[in-house]
C-alpha cells in the first residue's frame, strides 16, 4: 500500500512538473529585449523596402513610365515614409542606449 501511494506521489509530481514547465519557459528574464529586437528588425525590413521602392520609382521615371508630376508626388510621399522609419530606428537606438546605461548603473550600485 505504501508503494502505491509513493508511486502515485512520484507520478503526480512528474505530471505537475510536466504541465507547469511551459509556464516556466514563458517567464524569461528579459522579455522586452525580444520585443525590442523584433521591432528593430521589422523597421529595418521596412527601411529596405522603402529604399527599394525609391530606387524602383527613380527607374520608372528615367524610363518614361511616370510623368514628372506623378514622380514628384510619389517620391515626396516615399521619402517622408522612409524618413519616419529611419527616425523610429534612431529613436529606438537612443532609447536602447539609455536603458543600457541605466542597467549598467544599477549593476554598479547593486
Amino acid at each position: 500500500m505504501i508503494f502505491l501511494i509513493l508511486w502515485l506521489f512520484i507520478l503526480g509530481t512528474m505530471l505537475l512538473v510536466y504541465l507547469y514547465y511551459p509556464f516556466l519557459e514563458s517567464n524569461q528574464a528579459f522579455p522586452e529585449v525580444d520585443l525590442v529586437e523584433e521591432r528593430r528588425q521589422t523597421l529595418a525590413i521596412e527601411r529596405e523596402q522603402s529604399y527599394t521602392a525609391l530606387a524602383d520609382l527613380d527607374e520608372d521615371f528615367e524610363t518614361g513610365k511616370l510623368s514628372i508630376q506623378d514622380y514628384q508626388k510619389l517620391r515626396t510621399e516615399l521619402l517622408q515614409e522612409t524618413a519616419d522609419i529611419v527616425s523610429q530606428l534612431e529613436a529606438d537606438a537612443e532609447l536602447d542606449v539609455e536603458s543600457e546605461i541605466e542597467k549598467y548603473k544599477q549593476r554598479r550600485q547593486g
